[in-house]
């Protein structure tokens, strides 16, 4: 398999995966307010993340879309290691300690 194939097969798995996440993720922001206002920036950031793997996709940037995406995963995992935020990702095992396959 060609980097670019597997690269556009991890990206056609990851960003829609990302975006299952997004809709189904129970939120628990954090109660101090300047600590909420910076989560939900994170939050918002991460976000932007996955609307820029998505562009880059659509544009042939393959690298840079995997980038963009990895970076969104690893700030909503640390906002779910925190406990700010709840979700499961399709092919996770029961403990969500466990890194993607």
């Amino acid at each position: 398999m060609t980097f670019e194939e597997e690269a556009t097969a991890k990206l056609n798995k990851y960003i829609p995966g990302t975006d299952r996440v997004f809709k189904a993720m129970a939120v628990f922001p954090p109660v101090e307010q300047g600590l909420r206002k910076k989560f939900e920036e994170t939050v918002a950031l991460s976000k932007q993340y996955l609307e820029d793997s998505k562009y880059y996709l659509s544009k042939g940037d393959l690298v840079t879309s995997l980038v963009c995406i990895a970076y969104c995963e690893g700030i909503i995992d640390a906002c779910r290691k925190l406990g700010w935020l709840s979700y499961k990702w399709e092919d996770e095992p029961a403990d969500n300690d466990k890194k993607r396959a």
